[in-house]
């Protein structure tokens, strides 16, 4: 696999309950019934209206034209609606490693076990079909959630990258540095 291949795929992961596709510009209206609520993480707190969401699906399509970021949007299978956002990106084929983030939940699915659902998607998928020896997750300090719900599907803390990153609220104080390895997956 390369990047121009994955880039130009259009990637389906399923399950019975949820897919993850390609986001596109036609989703927008879908997913802006759940997109606004401060409990979103940073994405709750820099997308807050309707031009908002719209420079973040440009963001998001033009990242993926940029080979940066291969953002999915994942869908409920029971009624095709929109539960969320995952992303794959820093991709290196050469070093066998990606990383998934930039991940957001709707509110009304947090807790359900569909972000272990998804992962555990993602990850299949980078382990069986990319052949990858390494997953990474990067997240902020204060991002308690995201650190619990990671760790409860194996993940493993490495390290805090200090003043890492610039977030809506401000500078921050770093992020975390976690990894599935994937011998480590297939014991999972």
């Amino acid at each position: 696999m390369n990047l121009e291949k994955i880039f130009s795929s259009e990637l389906i992961l399923e399950n019975e309950s949820i897919l993850l596709r390609p986001l596109s510009i036609n989703d927008i209206d879908k997913i802006e019934s759940i997109s606004y609520n401060k409990e979103l993480g940073e994405f709750g707190a820099r997308v807050k209206n309707r031009n908002d969401l719209t420079e973040y699906f440009n963001f998001c399509i033009n990242s993926k034209k940029e080979k940066e970021l291969y953002p999915l949007i994942i869908i409920s299978k029971e009624n095709n609606n929109p539960i969320g956002l995952t992303m794959f990106g820093n991709i290196s084929f050469q070093n066998k490693r990606l990383e998934i983030g930039w991940t957001w939940i709707g509110e009304k699915f947090q807790g359900t076990g569909i972000n272990a659902i998804c992962k555990g998607l993602l990850l299949d998928y980078c382990f069986d079909n990319l052949n990858l020896r390494r997953v990474e997750f990067k997240i902020d300090i204060k991002n308690l959630k995201s650190q619990r719900a990671i760790e409860k599907i194996g993940a493993i803390k490495e390290g805090l990258l200090r003043n890492y990153n610039i977030q809506s609220y401000g500078e921050s104080d770093g992020t975390y540095v976690y990894s599935i390895l994937k011998e480590e997956w297939k014991k999972a």
